[in-house]
Order: structure tokens, then sequence, then C-alpha cells
């Protein structure tokens, strides 16, 4: 224990109950209150319980009072995840009689909390605090991912500038405008610099003289001007939207950081405030942020460049984790942070978490083998990971297979054997398969439900993949774009519609004589461009079906039964476009009926509700968030949004959602930052895929072996030159030289070339570079992959993929084998070429070519449905008159009514809560718990909610009130919960409130965000407003120390069990604020405010036990 503390990590650990911690932990626990650090914290390390331990031993020594802590992290997830544990330690600290809450004159005081939210968040408040400092409105809008891309895209399409060098198309001229604004953004860069930046490297390059054969319009020189002058006509696009930003003021979450650098850099007096407020500063995932971001927290925290006397900062991060350089993050960061975060006494203090408390000990050897090279080359100290006390052996596996539907074959039977028990059942243990790239999903996937394997794919991109997903996009596509008829393929040849050949051939000539019927004569002489007709439809040609005995030029028809077919499709489409002023999410519902895949997935053997509308429901909630959080959120946006996502390799992904335990998740490496699994297996560990670079496979006669690159060797991976263009290539990228961590980045030195050949060398210089530069970053990624797994992970590779030569297996996989650490289970052998032959037969060249069109859907089901089919087609076919076919009506009146007896007898099973529920789910819960469980079972779209609206606008409006507008996120909007809301108008709503008691009162917070564990569900919501109690006399405990909750209601006040529902709300928020500062919960009153009415209502609250009940209620 240090000098001058009462407590040692060691004390609070024993009086909290807790483990010891290890020695590494205890020094960064009682490391300087007042001097940097940096923590290098390896995977699954328990920095999280690190820093909530720093925390209570900072305040349990009085260094600091529990509201002077910030934290930052980088997602919601681990934001809340360490305000928790934070809370939970104070608590027990506080029970314990180790530490009271004071106020300034030494009297005891209630309990504050620290401030823990992510970068982005911390960034708003700066910027809603002084913004206008630079002209920024505090009630600037935050742009989702979505908005973003569409304000784009108006930019992109309303542009009438050259863009002859640019042969993109317009929608991936959008990705790269988002792209490029955000690197801007990112790092403090200006148009004028990127301008004058790219226009000095055009004309300096053109101007150098050749040499020998080489000139500048020749070979990879003409390559690469040719890509900077495409991106040249691109500039003018982006200084279009984000002018475009500024007219709506709007920012996205990129202009919210550069705006708070700026801030932070310009005016030091905020360093002042922001110092005053903070002692202690805690920096989550530091190797993730970016110059911007760094800008911000020295400037604000560290002094900017005058050195302080006292840095209260600590910074934790891996730099063997630091995977997402292509949005701005560099591995340099966490280096630099003793420099750049240093005091008077030097340079900050590093310490090391090494003791990894996630994986098992083969596993630990595994990430320690591949990350080898990373730490060797590291410039902060990185130490090797070790096991925890008691760890299992675990277990690493590697097969090889001759392609890569075997690969998945192979990979799915072994998650199977893992998590299926031998009932049958589930055995418990959680599984995933990490990808490298989503092109890896389908065979995948495929092979797991061929399994019965309950399968989700995560992400937007991911999503996409999924056949059911894939499905109602053609839908959707057929209805808003006659043109794409590309799309309808798909269903016209899917299990729905299964039209052979002969009938899309029909079809396709149907389409075509409709195109002559309708196209319009021309006027004698006149030149009509081929490019400029109109294409021919077979959407159109749907709409407009021939006669049965219809025949083309060459004999084309279309059968009866396809006819049949058709006719229903274009049915569905006709109603569907009758429907696009739905909400998207209850369109995306109504296609997904029309294609009947809401019951072709539950019929999916060895699946529950739950795990077989994982994506349907997944797909539903992206369209609700598209809706809520675009300007337009029209169908046809949506689709161009969807397109956009399924082009970016990273994809436009949707928020984090709580994952169903059961369901293999489907993922990439990127994606699964942060997460663990107790089994996970790694697919597509082949030089090109994993590793990602596009070096290419020879073989080489003299080594007798497969290599990459001219002058490689076989076996050794270090000898195979790799390069990569970088920003040298495509039309987005921030040239390197203008980024904020260019000391750590290949160099492209064009400004030293005299001659063309020396502009030539510098460039593959260049791109060698690069190449290896990706390769350290790959590395990384294999690293993130492999600690992912708790007890077992699979490494698999194939030998044949999409090209004509084997592929080779990844070195990440080889050195691992080579060690020892892995024994390879089934292992294919790479071909090798006859004497004197340099290439070897594709073996899937020997298959049979041959495949049955159309496919049958029941194929591997059909023996066991052949008689339950012929058992109704013969009751059908019978006397029983029951079941004789209706008229429409009657029978869908007969449907409904025998619906509705079965509903009245049905006996459900049991029903899984989620594990997080918000407030207003508890009332809907306690008002009928049988429609709660219904909806759990089966989710549907919410109608639209006038009403929910003016609710949100009334809670703005008191914010705007308060003048301390909170950013929050679009599914909480406070107020959205108001579905009964009167029909009072919103200025009614003002001038009540106006009159009231509370519009004079000073809250102590608004829009508090709490969440808390109850009987094992954590309860989630947003508190309106908190008020002290001495404030507020009229309360039922008077003027006492304690505090007051107050929940704006926009709607009339309910009555009898209608209003002992909604007082569980309140009670849900009074237990969750007590806990939030440690204090009992007589201490918290709580009150409606109904401003329909004027009126303010102190209910009687439950038991703090009353909602653990309730949650009892529901079987699971």
């Amino acid at each position: 224990m240090s000098a001058g503390n009462r407590y040692g990590a060691v004390d609070l650990a024993t009086a909290l109950g807790l483990p010891r911690p290890t020695d590494e932990q205890i020094a960064v626990t009682e490391a300087s209150p007042d001097a940097p650090l940096l923590v290098v914290a390896g995977a699954g390390s328990g920095k999280t319980e690190t820093m909530a331990a720093r925390v209570v031993w900072l305040v349990a020594n009085g260094h600091v009072q529990p509201d002077q802590v910030l934290g930052l992290t980088f997602t919601r997830k681990a934001a809340g995840q360490l305000a928790e544990r934070i809370g939970l330690r104070l608590r027990r600290l506080r029970r314990e009689g180790l530490w009271l809450p004071t106020a300034e004159d030494g009297t005891e005081a209630l309990a504050e909390l620290p401030t823990v939210q992510t970068y982005h968040s911390y960034a708003g408040r700066i910027v809603g605090e002084h913004g206008l400092r630079l002209g920024i409105e505090p009630e600037s809008r935050l742009l989702s991912e979505a908005a973003a891309w569409q304000l784009a895209a108006e930019a992109v399409l309303s542009y009438d500038g050259p863009m002859d060098l640019v042969s993109s198309a317009a929608a991936n001229v959008t990705t790269a405008v988002v792209d490029l604004a955000g690197e801007l953004a990112e790092h403090l860069v200006s148009i004028a610099d990127l301008e004058q930046y790219l226009d000095q490297f055009l004309t300096d390059t053109a101007q150098l003289p050749p040499k020998g054969p080489t000139k500048v319009t020749g070979g990879d020189i003409k390559k690469v001007t040719e890509s900077i002058a495409a991106r040249r006509q691109i500039v003018p696009i982006v200084e279009r939207y984000l002018r475009l930003k500024r007219q709506r003021s709007a920012l996205d979450f990129a202009d919210q950081m550069a705006l708070a650098a700026h801030l932070a850099r310009s005016f030091p007096e905020l360093s002042v405030l922001e110092r005053g407020r903070f002692r202690a500063v805690l920096l989550d995932e530091f190797q993730d942020t970016s110059e911007a971001q760094m800008v911000l927290l020295r400037s604000l925290h560290a002094g900017g460049d005058e050195v302080a006397d006292a840095v209260r900062v600590t910074a934790v991060g891996d730099p063997n984790q630091s995977i997402y350089g292509w949005r701005g993050a560099s591995a340099t960061t966490l280096a630099m942070f003793p420099r750049l975060f240093a005091d008077a006494s030097g340079p900050a203090n590093v310490l090391q978490l090494s003791r990894s408390w996630r994986n098992d000990t083969h596993i630990l050897g595994a990430a320690n083998r591949v990350s080898g090279p990373l730490r060797a080359a590291s410039t902060v100290p990185v130490e090797t990971l070790q096991p925890r006390p008691g760890a299992g052996e675990g277990a690493v596996m590697a097969a090889r297979l001759v392609d890569q539907e075997a690969e998945a074959a192979y990979l799915a039977e072994w998650i199977a054997q893992r998590h299926i028990a031998p009932d049958g059942g589930w055995t418990g243990r959680t599984a995933a398969v990490l990808c490298r790239k989503r092109s890896q999903f389908g065979p995948v996937v495929e092979a797991l439900q061929a399994r019965n394997l309950p399968v989700e794919v995560v992400g937007v991109g991911g999503l996409l993949t999924t056949p059911e997903v894939a499905d109602i996009v053609s839908l959707l596509w057929a209805v808003q774009d006659p043109t794409r008829g590309d799309q309808l393929m798909r269903l016209l040849t899917g299990p729905l519609m299964r039209l052979g050949p002969a009938d899309l051939d029909g079809l396709g000539e149907w389409a075509r004589a409709l195109e002559r019927r309708d196209r319009p004569t021309a006027p004698a002489g006149a030149d009509i461009e081929t490019e400029t007709r109109d294409r021919a439809s077979i959407i159109e040609a749907v709409d407009e079906l021939p006669d049965a005995d219809w025949r083309g030029p060459s004999g084309q028809r279309i059968s009866q039964l396809a006819l049949e077919r058709l006719a229903g499709l274009a049915r569905e489409v006709r109603r569907l476009r009758g429907m696009t002023g739905l909400p998207l999410s209850e369109l995306v519902v109504e296609a997904e009926r029309a294609l009947a895949l809401d019951i072709e997935v539950l019929a999916r053997p060895g699946q529950t509700p739950d795990t077989a509308r994982v994506h349907l429901d997944g797909f539903a909630e992206v369209a609700a968030g598209f809706a809520a959080s675009s300007d337009r959120p029209t169908l046809g946006g949506f689709l161009d949004w969807l397109a956009a996502a399924e082009r970016e390799e990273r994809g436009l992904d949707r928020p984090y959602l709580e994952a169903e335990p059961r369901a293999i998740q489907v993922l990439t490496v990127h994606a699964a930052k942060g997460l663990e699994w107790d089994l996970v297996a790694v697919p597509g560990l082949i030089e090109s895929t994993f590793p990602d670079h596009s070096g290419l496979v020879t073989w080489s006669a003299d080594y007798h072996g497969w290599k990459i690159s001219k002058d490689g060797k076989p076996g050794d991976p270090s000898s195979w030159a790799v390069n990569a263009a970088e920003w040298t290539g495509g039309i987005d990228g921030l040239p390197f030289d203008l980024r904020g961590d260019a000391a750590g980045l290949p160099q492209l030195r064009w400004a030293e070339a005299g001659d063309a050949a020396e502009l030539r060398d510098a460039i593959a210089e260049f791109r060698a570079v690069a190449g290896q530069h990706g390769l350290d970053e790959e590395r990384r990624l294999a690293y993130v992959a492999f600690t992912r797994a708790r007890s077992e992970l699979l490494l698999t590779a194939s030998v044949w993929a999409t090209a004509a030569t084997p592929r080779i297996t990844s070195r990440y996989l080889t050195e691992l084998i080579d060690a020892g650490l892995v024994q390879p289970q089934a292992w294919e052998p790479l071909p090798e070429p006859e004497p004197g032959d340099t290439k070897v037969a594709d073996p899937r060249d020997d298959r049979d070519a041959a495949a049955l069109w159309p496919t049958d859907p029941l194929a591997a089901r059909r023996a066991e449905l052949a008689d339950g089919v012929r058992l109704v087609e013969s009751a059908m076919t019978g006397d029983s008159q029951a079941l004789l076919p209706l008229e429409d009506r009657e029978q869908e009146i007969e449907l409904l009514l025998r619906e509705r007896d079965r509903a009245r007898t049905r006996r459900h099973g049991a029903v899984l809560l989620p594990r997080h529920l918000s407030a207003s789910a508890v009332v809907s819960l306690a008002e009928d718990a049988t429609e709660f469980t219904r909806e759990l079972r089966r989710p549907m779209p919410a109608p639209p909610a006038r009403a929910a609206r003016r609710g949100t606008a009334f809670h703005a409006w008191i914010e705007q009130h308060y003048s301390r507008a909170a950013l929050v996120d679009v599914f909480e909007l406070p107020g959205s919960a108001d579905e009964d809301a009167s029909d009072v108008d919103l200025e009614a709503l003002k001038e009540r409130f106006l009159d009231s008691e509370w519009a004079a009162r000073t809250p102590v917070e608004i829009e508090v965000s709490v969440e808390t564990w109850i009987d094992g569900v954590a309860i989630r919501g947003r508190i309106d407003a908190v008020f002290a109690r001495d404030a507020v006399p009229s309360g039922p405990a008077g003027g006492n120390d304690g505090f007051v909750i107050v929940d704006w209601k926009t709607g009339s006040r309910p009555s009898g069990a209608a209003m002992q529902a909604r007082v569980l709300q309140l009670a849900a928020y009074r237990l969750a604020f007590a806990r939030l500062r440690g204090i009992p919960t007589d201490q918290v009153d709580a009150a409606f405010y109904y401003a329909a009415t004027g009126d303010t209502v102190w209910p009687r609250l439950p038991a703090d036990d009353a909602i653990a009940h309730l949650l009892g209620s529901v079987p699971g």
C-alpha cells in the first residue's frame, strides 16, 4: 500500500468480498492519483474490473469524490458495464463503512456517481455546452449513419460539376464521400488542405521528365495519377455534403468529435473547467482513438502543448487489438501517450495487465504465438499473456479440407458435437464462427442449417446474405423499381415460384413483346440511341401476363402452372405497392407475409421460435432504425442504403442488440471485438483471405512448392512480397501525409522524385511497405479472433477456394503447427503439378456439373411429409363438408374463428425473458401478461403514434426549458412511450407546465439513463428529471434529505389496475436511481406530472421486490 493511503487494493478487495488482486492489478490500482498512467491490458485481462477497482481505491482514500471521476469507452455496452461495476463497488464500500460521501464542509452528503460515457457522448457534451463559441447551435441534430449516407447521396445526385474521370456508380461515389468526409474530420484536415495536396501532387508529378522508357503517362504512375485525379473531382461533392450538414444544423459523430477537438484546442479555458470538474480520468480502449480524440483529450486533460503539473489521466489499451485503422484509429496512439500526456516529472508510467481471465491455456498459447511479432515490433512494452489460476487446458484444433463447402461442413459438425446434448437439447455452451470476409458467410450458414443448428448472422451486410432476408429485399426491389428484373429473378427461380428455363425464356420473350408493342414510333430519319430506349422489364411483364395460348416467335410459351404462380406474385407486388406509405418496418413485415417466410422459418427443424425468426426480426429492427433516424425514410432510400451496406465489407452495421445465446453467431472478426464465446471457429485461414492481400500463388520448380510473389520461397512467408495500394488506389482515402498519425504510416516520397523512374520506384516502395503494414493489421485481427474463445478453438483452411490455383494455408495457422501448438485433425494435402508443369487440375472440374432445375426445396424432407400431404388431400376430396374449400370471405372468417378457439385453449410453452427490459416493458407486463408474452413470441411493429411524437416533442421542449438538452439514442427518446397522450396540443401542454410548480424549480439532473439488475434481468430506463427533496416541499417527505424523481406524462391520468401498473415504472426508476446513488430507496420519492391537466400525482410505491415477483410470474 502506498504511503499516505488508508486502504490498499488488497484491503478493499477483502472488505468487499472480492478475490485477491494480482500484483499487476495492485500496481495499477494504487498508482499515483496525480500522475499520468498507461496500462497495457491484453485480451481478457480484466481491465474493466481493474478500472473499477482503481476508482474505488481513489474514492476510499479521499483522492477524489465519485462525481470527480470521468470514464470514457467506445460503446454504450462497455460504458454501462463499467458504470454498473463501479456503482456496485461503491455501494458495498459504503455498506462496509469504509467510505461516506462528504460535502465540502466535511459533513455527510448524498452520494454522487462517476460520469461514465462514450467518447462521442463526451464530445457531444463539449459541443453542446460550448459550440456557440464556433457558431454551432446547441440544438444541432445528430445524424445517424443512415441519415448521413442519405444526405451524402443527395449531394452526389444533385452535383452537376465535372465527373468525366470518375467511372464509379453513384452509390459507390456516395460511400466514398461519406468515408472521405469522415477521415477529414477524424484527422482535423480541411477541404482546402486536401485540395491543395491533391493539386500539388498532380501538378508536380505531371511535370517530371521521362527517364529511359519510363514516363509519367504509363504503367503504375498512370494508374496512381488517374486515381488521384478522380478523387480530386469528388472533393467538391464532399464540400457540398459538408455544406448541406451546416445548412440543416446537422452533425455526424465525426463532425462532433472534430468540433470538440477544435474547441478544446482553441479555448484553453475549457481545460480549466474540465480539469476542475474531473480529478481522475480513465480512458478505455485507447488504442482505437483517432487524431481528433487525441487532440480533444490532450487539450482538456493534459494542458495541450503546455506541460501540466498534474495529469490525472489513466489510459488503458492493447496495441495488439488495434484493428480499426480504416476508421481513423492508429496503433501508434498508445505508444504516443506517455509523451503526449507527460507531466512535469516526465513521461507517463507504463504498467501491464497480462493475466488472462478468459482463455484456457492452449488458446493462450496460440494467441501469444500469433502476436509474437507484434510484441517484438511494438514501441510500447507488451507482456505475454499468462493463464489464470486454475485455468483449464482448453483445445486448439485445426483442419484443412478440399474446398470451402467441405470446410464449412467440417466446421458445422465440430460445433454440433459440442452444442447439441445427447438428448437433443442445448449443452449451454455458446458458439460463434468468425469470418474474415462476409463472402464466407454463405457456405457456413448453409452447413450449420443443414445440421439443424440455430444460426444468427450479425450485422446489416451479414443479414443481407441470409436467404430469407435476401428474398424480402428482392421483393421490395420489385415493388420499388420495375427495371430491377435481376432482383425478381431470385424469386422466380426460388422455392416460392420454382420456374424452369422454358417458363423463364417465355417470360423474357413476353417482356420483349410488351416493350416492342409500347415502343413509340420514331420519326423518319430520327437517330434513337440504343442506350436511351426503355428496356424490356420482366417485372412489368409479370404485371400484364399473356393468355395461356400465347406463343413467341420461336415457339416460346409460359405454362399454365407458371401463369398461375406469376399471377399470384403479381397480386402481391400490386398489394405491396399500395402499401408503400406504411412505415418501413410494417412494409417489411407485409413483404415477409407475402412470401410466407414467417411460416417457412418456423418450419425449420431444430429451431425455437426465437432462433428461427432471428434474421427476420433483425431485419425489421434495421428497417425501423432506418425509418427513425433518416430524413426521408422512403423505400427507395432504404434499398439504396442496403445496397451500400452490402457492398461495404465492414458494412453499415446495425447497433448492438442482445444476442440469442442458443444460436451460433456468424460474424466478421471486426464485429467480434469485445465479445467472447465458449466455442469459436475461424474458417478461411488461407493466404489472400486471412491474411487478406492480393499476392498471387505460383509453383516454384526450384524449391518444389507453392509460393507467393516472384522471388518468394515456399514455406517462407517472410520472403513473399505483398503490395497494397492504400490511398493511391480507388476514389476515397485520405493521403497518409495529411493524417494525424502519419509518422506511423508508410510514406509515398513523391515530392523527392526527380524523374519518372524515381517516382515509379517510390510508388513500388510505398506499396511494398503498405503491404507489410496491412499484414500487421491482419495479424492483429488474428489475435483478436483467437482470443474470443474461452475453451475450444477450431482453425480451418481449404485447398481450393474461388481461384484456379490451390490456396496456401495461412501463415497464422502454419506458425502454430510448426510450433507444436495445434495438432491438425483432417488435413488435405496440397496438390503438386506433374514434372515440367506449373499448374494442377482443379478436382472440382471432374464433378458432375449437372443440377436439377428448378430445385426442390423439400427434397430432403419430401419423403417424411408425403404421408401427411396424402392424408390432407384425401380429407379435402372426401365427404367431409367441413374441409371443402369455401368462398374466400367465408374461409377467412372460419379460419379466424378457429384461431380464436385455439388461442383460448392453447397452452403455450415457456417464454424466455430477454436479458434486458425497458421500464415501459415492465408496465406492459403488469398490464397484460398474456399479451406481453405473446409479443415476446411473435414481435409485431407498433402502429404509428401521433401522440407519442407529441410526447417526444414536449420532453424535448422541457429539456430546452432547463437549458440542458441531452443527446440521446433515438430508441430512448423521452415521451416515446406516451401512447395514451391526450388531444391537448403542444402549446397548451407548455402553458400548463409553465404554470406548474415544476417550471421554477431547478433539477439536479435531467434525462438520467439508469440500468439495474432485478432477478437476473437488467431493467433500463431514462428518468425525466430528478430534484432535491428540499426543493420540493409539496412532496410526501417534505424538505428532508433525498431526491424526487418526476416522470412527465402528456397523456391523461389512468385509474384502477392501469394506474397500479404504471406505478411500477416509478418503482423501477426509484430502485435503479437509489442503487446508482448508493442510498436507501426510502430517500427517493417519485411522482407523475400530467401535463394535459397540470396535476402532480404522488402514488404509493410498491415494495422493492415487487418487480422481481412480477418477473418471476413469467414462466421460463
